[in-house]
């Protein structure tokens, strides 16, 4: 078989297996662990808002099936508004959603805030 080139370490071997590109498992467990590493940084701040936005919200609704608060209220609950994870349509209005809790923008600044 032809030399290979670790993909990690960069050093030359002679592969056992047609599919081999590192060297040592050890290699390609540091290799695959530096990837994920790298991806899990990158979303970080994004998941650190959506965790504290969730938090927030699931602490306010607590049992309730919805509640309105203003937006200014949530504002000093630490909610960040520009991080949603998805939008829906319901009975034609456009609802944010975090994870499993929907708001919906209604009259001067006040937000329902529901479970879906």
């Amino acid at each position: 078989m032809e030399q290979r080139n670790d993909l990690l370490t960069g050093e030359s071997f002679t592969p056992s297996r047609s599919d081999q590109r590192f060297a040592t498992r050890e290699n390609q467990i540091r290799y695959n662990n530096n990837k994920a590493r790298q991806k899990r940084k990158a979303k970080a701040q994004i998941d650190k808002a959506l965790d504290t936005n969730r938090n927030i919200l699931k602490r306010l609704l607590g049992d309730k099936k919805d509640i309105i608060k203003s937006r200014d209220f949530l504002l000093g609950a630490g909610f960040h508004f520009g991080v949603t994870t998805h939008k829906i349509e319901r009975n034609g209005k456009l609802w944010s959603c975090v994870y499993e809790y929907i708001l919906l923008h209604t009259k001067d600044d006040q937000l329902l805030i529901s479970k879906a």
